[in-house]
């Protein structure tokens, strides 16, 4: 009784004449009144009306909410939330996902990002994506757009390429949360404090975007699907938010493991447990190699590009263009709620009369059956299906192109109804996983470094000998995985090893190894002159390039630490190792 006068309270006093903050801040009291929601909840605003949110100031949350008619769209406007943020942003999720009013939550970082080099100063509102005049968000001043916006000509893109790299400027979605401002917070200092803040929330966004979370008195069992789209790169904790139903990678995708460069493992989102199982749920042939792809993105911290997710199942459909988003946003506002969506109609009572047994409810076959179909329709192939044509029906296609079947006529075969061939889509991951098949029989860290080194080794021999160019990358791909590993915590990179090993287990689930996870992150944050701490106080970053400002050319690199404790990973005893992970 005393909430819902409180929540009258605060409705009586609501106004379109009061300012955007007022507004928000009624709401606020509004929905705390009503639901009970942690004040955690508010650092993500949510809101119908484009004032509250001005995006030109260091104040700006992490994330926004915007409602995009049936949908519901989670703007990520910073790559690295606040701990509070992560748990108000967990809490958003869950109750969304029950909510049977709407019919998907979409997740994405502003496509503003792609245009500007993730300079958001001179972008004012969050609108959803097809609201924005014309394709391309013009919100911005393109003028200014810097070295990747919109007009640069194709030969100032092939210099900057060749220079400074194909993903140069790309935005990065998310990191999860900022290591060195944890450090500067204290957090390392007090584990509870630091479960209680930091850890759990992250199991919790985790949970909440996968829809796994238990039901309470304020939320029910998740209903419909958190769908992601990630316009550029999003590293360690971030994968989170890729977790969901449908992860969406465009052509800017890619996903990278940096926490060893920290002196940290992985962070309490179920990577342990996913990577060793990569193409398992789909059927995939990069499952024969589940191991090495594992082992390649955890310890070397290899660069998954888009076709290397789909190819693994981390992702789970490829758009190809980033403003598909657009099509995607304006679909979903279009589609029936949860609860609308049905076959059957519910039968007319009249006033008295009983509720017809009306058997099975056969309107829940149907549900979130529409989202799905928009998605496909949007997708270009997808984890369950890239190698269908070159698998199950090669026997089928027509010798010469292998893309008609034989039993119909090419010539009146239009172009839309063409096969294609995505089973001939490559997948660098798989590719490397699969060469270096050998390396990843060693039982230790320190055994498979040494196995390549050995192969590095002959890259003298093999260059500039016509008929080994193969054999010649092959070596220089080795030297490149070794030397990224000499560059990380070696008791980060052995920690991660055993949990992979663990994990690896039939026997083991998805909550068991979040739960190791997150003891064995908390160790080595807690850990006195441990490598995070040595790393936090070194001011070194971890390496990655872009580039300063939205019009400035030049290169800008992060310093790699490496002052770790452990010269090496041969330095790293067991008793250490299990002193983190546990017995």
């Amino acid at each position: 009784m005393a909430s819902m006068e409180a929540y009258r309270k605060a409705a009586s006093k609501l106004s379109p004449r009061l300012s955007p903050a007022t507004l928000s801040k009624i709401g606020n009291d509004m929905e705390q009144a009503l639901t009970g929601a942690p004040s955690s909840a508010f650092s993500i605003p949510e809101s119908v009306r484009r004032d509250p949110f001005a995006l030109s100031k260091d104040s700006d949350p992490g994330a926004v909410i915007r409602s995009i008619g049936t949908s519901r769209r989670v703007f990520l406007l910073h790559s690295a939330l606040s701990p509070v943020e992560i748990d108000g942003l967990a809490y958003r999720l869950r109750a969304l996902s029950s909510n049977d009013a709407i019919n998907s939550v979409v997740v994405a970082n502003p496509l503003e990002d792609a245009d500007c080099d993730g300079d958001m100063s001179e972008n004012e509102t969050c609108l959803p994506s097809f609201m924005e005049e014309g394709e391309i968000v013009t919100s911005i001043r393109t003028e200014m757009g810097g070295p990747w916006g919109k007009n640069r000509d194709n030969f100032e893109k092939s210099i900057l390429d060749e220079e400074y790299g194909e993903g140069l400027g790309m935005p990065y979605v998310s990191s999860g949360y900022d290591a060195k401002k944890i450090y500067e917070m204290g957090l390392h200092k007090d584990p509870a404090a630091l479960e209680r803040e930091l850890m759990q929330p992250l199991v919790n966004l985790s949970e909440a975007v996968r829809g796994s979370f238990a039901e309470t008195s304020d939320n029910t069992r998740s209903k419909v699907p958190v769908i992601s789209v990630t316009n550029g790169l999003t590293t360690d904790a971030g994968y989170a938010l890729l977790s969901g139903s449908y992860a969406l990678a465009t052509q800017n995708t890619s996903f990278r493991i940096l926490n060893p460069l920290r002196g940290l493992a992985f962070d309490p989102v179920g990577l342990s447990y996913l990577l060793p199982r990569v193409g398992f749920e789909f059927g995939q042939a990069s499952a024969e190699h589940s191991k090495g792809c594992a082992l390649l993105l955890a310890l070397a911290g290899f660069e998954a590009n888009a076709t290397d997710l789909v190819s693994t199942g981390l992702a789970t459909h490829y758009i190809g263009g980033p403003y598909k988003l657009n099509m995607l946003e304006k679909g979903l506002s279009e589609l029936n709620s949860w609860e609308c969506q049905s076959l059957q109609p519910k039968p007319k009572r009249l006033y008295g009369q009983e509720n017809r047994d009306m058997g099975p409810d056969i309107n829940q076959q149907y549900k979130n059956v529409a989202v799905g179909n928009l998605i496909q329709y949007l997708t270009e192939y997808d984890a369950a299906g890239a190698d269908e044509y070159g698998c199950y029906l090669k026997s089928e296609l027509d010798d010469e192109h292998q893309l008609f079947l034989k039993d119909k006529d090419p010539s009146l075969t239009l172009a839309e109804e063409r096969i294609q061939m995505y089973g001939e889509v490559i997948s660098p991951l798989v590719n490397w996983a699969a060469t270096f098949g050998g390396v990843w029989q060693e039982d230790s860290v320190h055994g498979m470094m040494e196995r390549l080194r050995e192969i590095a080794a002959k890259k003298t021999e093999y260059q500039g000998r016509a008929g080994y160019e193969e054999d010649a990358m092959v070596a220089d791909q080795a030297e490149y995985f070794v030397t990224s590993m000499e560059q990380r915590s070696p008791l980060a990179l052995s920690v991660m090893h055993e949990l992979l090993l663990r994990s690896s287990s039939p026997g083991e689930t998805l909550k068991s190894c979040m739960e190791r996870e997150k003891a064995s992150q908390m160790r080595l944050f807690t850990k006195a002159d441990g490598d995070y701490a040595r790393w936090a106080q070194s001011g070194q970053g971890v390496g990655l390039v872009g580039m300063q400002g939205c019009s400035s050319l030049i290169r800008v690199k992060d310093g790699v630490f490496d002052g770790w404790n452990h010269k090496s990973v041969k330095e790293v005893t067991d008793d250490e190792v299990k002193e983190i992970v546990g017995i």
